[in-house]
């Protein structure tokens, strides 16, 4: 098969990276806020139901009285 020169592939340059794009960074920035945001909300709920010190939890009886 005959081809015509123009129809090479050029491989003599290696090809430029146009970089990461805008909306990577964005994307990174709001995964973070999320991130912190679950983790504080986790934190700042950890106490609910509970009743600490425990001399205000409820106690239970562990002997069996007689009836």
């Amino acid at each position: 098969m005959i081809v015509r020169d123009d129809e090479y592939l050029d491989f003599s340059k290696v090809p430029e990276s146009r970089g990461v794009p805008v909306a990577l960074y964005r994307v990174l920035v709001v995964g973070l806020v999320v991130i912190f945001a679950i983790g504080g909300a986790v934190v700042m709920l950890s106490g609910y139901g509970h009743h600490w010190p425990s001399n205000t939890t409820l106690r239970v009886p562990l002997n069996n009285p007689a009836p």
